[in-house]
């Protein structure tokens, strides 16, 4: 089903003319018996050391919800967005099954890191109600086999590979060097996510003809910052990426501070780098760091032309500016979702899963710049992992092309 921009965002432009949206401090519609009502549940960490991102993904899938419930709702019903708190591991299972036995929900948005999908996805699945997975990575999220799971995002191959590609295309020409000349070291946490980088990391510069590059593990719980700073000092890579926490970003960049060295480039390949909660807290350090992963809203309007109508809409109804580009993918994704629903003229899973098979967008065509084919597991094959930089305290999108609002800068 090969179908243009309106013609498939149809609901969205109707929001976007009905809403003059929801004026800041803007409650929810109150509820009404579920049978007048469509309910979706919406499962992100709201507690515990990932609540600030897991906030910014619940607020992109509430502005979708507003944005659709002001423009009539779903088949003359609005949504009733419920939320469950999947603040680790455990909780996020326990909160699916809970979700799932007293709400009903039709689907589940989710969920903002993949250590919390992975289980999460499996309850609902085993219970036969469809996930749509907005913002985890992990590869391993859709090759279990899961029929009612579809991705939306890229994957940890696609950040992988863009890593490398900054490193490629973008360092070693200013540094004047040949890629395959360039050092590099991989820092990371040694939870799941980012041993599961590891490999990638490893296989996307073999594919380029570039060495590998060296690895420093820690566990972020007792991580000695100082100890890594004066290792990577003594290393001298012309080029350090750097996936962890957002403590950890702010801890590493104090430790380099302190040791008084830093690396040519530094490619941030964790969601922490794209935070403006996280520059904030880093500083002026953090100027000239590129960073992996979601579009951002500065995307030029060229592939995304919606983003900054999300921004506005974004400050309207949460009274302050983004804290980072993973409102706008969660709202894209879910805006996708109702789209795909409005479609299939029903909210039954196996129309709904029909519906979603043969969508076949073009990049460009969601709000933050992707596209829809779903492959394999449930995976959309066109999302794209995107590269920015921080330059005079915002980010600017380098990657890809069609979508740079700026040019590279190196590190000074």
């Amino acid at each position: 089903m090969a179908a243009g921009r309106r013609s498939v965002l149809g609901g969205l432009a109707a929001g976007f003319a009905a809403a003059a949206m929801p004026a800041k401090g803007h409650a929810a519609t109150p509820p009404r018996k579920n049978d007048d009502r469509i309910v979706i549940g919406a499962l992100f960490p709201l507690t515990g050391p990932l609540a600030t991102l897991g906030n910014e993904c619940l607020r992109g899938v509430q502005l979708a919800t507003d944005l659709c419930n002001a423009g009539g709702g779903l088949f003359g019903k609005q949504i009733n967005l419920v939320q469950g708190d999947a603040a680790d591991p455990d909780r996020a299972v326990a909160a699916a099954r809970s979700m799932i036995s007293d709400q009903q929900p039709v689907l589940i948005f989710g969920t903002g890191d993949s250590t919390l999908s992975l289980g999460a996805s499996e309850a609902s699945e085993g219970s036969g109600i469809p996930y749509w997975e907005l913002s985890a990575t992990m590869p391993s999220i859709t090759t279990r086999g899961f029929h009612y799971l579809l991705r939306i995002c890229d994957t940890e191959n696609g950040v992988a590979d863009r890593a490398v590609e900054a490193a490629e295309t973008l360092v070693a020409p200013a540094l004047k060097q040949a890629p395959a000349s360039l050092s590099a070291t991989l820092l990371y946490s040694d939870g799941s996510s980012g041993m599961a980088l590891l490999p990638l990391i490893a296989a996307a510069a073999q594919r380029r003809g570039m060495t590998a590059p060296m690895t420093i593990a820690y566990q972020s719980e007792d991580a000695d910052f100082t100890a890594i700073a004066a290792r990577l000092a003594a290393m001298q890579p012309d080029v350090l990426i750097h996936y962890g926490s957002s403590e950890d970003v702010v801890l590493l960049h104090a430790a380099l501070a302190t040791r008084r060295w830093r690396p040519r480039a530094m490619i941030g390949a964790s969601s922490a780098y794209g935070s403006r909660d996280t520059a904030m807290m880093v500083g002026p350090a953090l100027e000239g760091t590129l960073a992996v992963g979601v579009t951002p809203y500065s995307i030029d309007t060229r592939l995304a032309p919606d983003a900054a109508m999300v921004a506005t809409l974004y400050e309207q109804r949460f009274g302050a500016a983004p804290r980072s580009g993973l409102s706008l993918s969660h709202f894209a994704g879910a805006g996708l979702c109702f789209d795909v629903l409005r479609l299939a003229k029903t909210t039954d899973k196996d129309k709904v899963l029909n519906t979603v098979q043969g969508l076949g967008l073009a990049q460009g065509t969601l709000a933050n710049g992707w596209g829809a084919l779903f492959g394999a597991g449930g995976q959309n094959l066109r999302a794209f992992t995107a590269l920015t930089q921080w330059q005079d305290g915002r980010l600017v999108s380098l990657l890809p092309k069609d979508g740079a609002s700026g040019r590279f800068r190196l590190r000074v």
